[in-house]
């Protein structure tokens, strides 16, 4: 009835008690031999609202706290692997990529525990039930199905979590220093991850994050469990390995910073010239040449 179109989801969502207290207990019904099992017709179900339904609905159907997210919190790493991509896709199309749903409904939607629940799919145990080549059933090995499950996942996740344009990213002019929240969500997503030095992948995402988000870096080496006082142990050498590929992809001086020197320009100029423009004085030219030399030539 739902799929039937924006009127239909709309009608539905008036009328469904979205807070009946079965209705978790039903995503716990899992895989039966033979037929379509009670959960995959759920999460069907709830799917159903964001692909018929309008931009308006979408947005009361992500603020109902236990509906989708519910999905993500029971037995994700057992569905199939055909759930697994049409939960994600549809995520990703209709929430992610939707340019009506703002960053702050994004970010009030996958909150740090929805996207630890997501990062569970990197240990994922489920069942396969297609192939990478064209998508039939077959009968793969437990190993496809895993490595299949996992690039699906991170590839999410990378969107999500590392587009300025698209994820749950908030650009920091200020890198940290401000006092202001910032990027809080993902710093608790990152805090609460499996160790990355322990996967090559979580590592990959943990590197890209930070990488976007430099003003994460003092408060998530503040709180991580990472030691790097010098011992000669393997565990050591992990850590020490993991901050160099950190360091690595720090940009020599991040976008943010060299924005946020506009204001500096324009503070510490010496005036406008009607003819010139902007003056520099000599501090800041000093300033910027040490900084960041590609973006100002010396003056003679």
């Amino acid at each position: 009835m739902v799929a039937q179109g924006p009127d239909s989801a709309k009608d539905v969502y008036s009328h469904f008690d979205f807070n009946n207290k079965y209705l978790p207990g039903l995503l716990k019904k899992g895989f039966k031999k033979g037929r379509t099992d009670v959960r995959m017709a759920c999460i069907q179900f709830a799917l159903s609202f964001l692909v018929a339904g309008d931009n308006a609905l979408l947005a009361q159907v992500l603020e109902l706290k236990g509906f989708i997210p519910d999905i993500l919190r029971s037995e994700i790493k057992e569905d199939r692997v055909s759930t697994v991509n049409l939960l994600l896709s549809t995520l990703r199309t209709k929430v992610v990529h939707n340019k009506n749903i703002s960053k702050t409904q994004k970010v009030r939607f996958f909150t740090a525990e929805v996207l630890l629940h997501i990062a569970s799919l990197y240990r994922w145990n489920g069942i396969t039930d297609v192939s990478p080549e064209d998508l039939k059933v077959a009968q793969g090995s437990e190993e496809v199905g895993k490595a299949m499950v996992r690039e699906l996942v991170h590839s999410f996740l990378m969107d999500l979590c590392c587009s300025l344009k698209h994820g749950i990213t908030f650009c920091d002019p200020s890198l940290g220093t401000s006092g202001k929240g910032g990027n809080v969500v993902l710093l608790h997503f990152l805090l609460g991850l499996r160790p990355a030095t322990e996967d090559q992948v979580v590592a990959d995402l943990l590197v890209n994050i930070l990488k976007v988000c430099p003003d994460l870096l003092n408060r998530y080496f503040k709180e991580t469990h990472y030691s790097f006082v010098p011992r000669v142990t393997s565990a050591w050498m992990d850590n020490v390995r993991l901050l160099k590929k950190i360091c690595e992809a720090q940009p020599d001086i991040s976008k943010s910073y060299v924005l946020d020197m506009v204001d500096v320009l324009i503070e510490d100029s010496d005036g406008f010239d009607e003819e010139g423009g902007f003056s520099l004085n000599e501090d800041v030219i000093i300033s910027l040449q040490c900084c960041c030399p590609c973006c100002i030539r010396s003056q003679e």
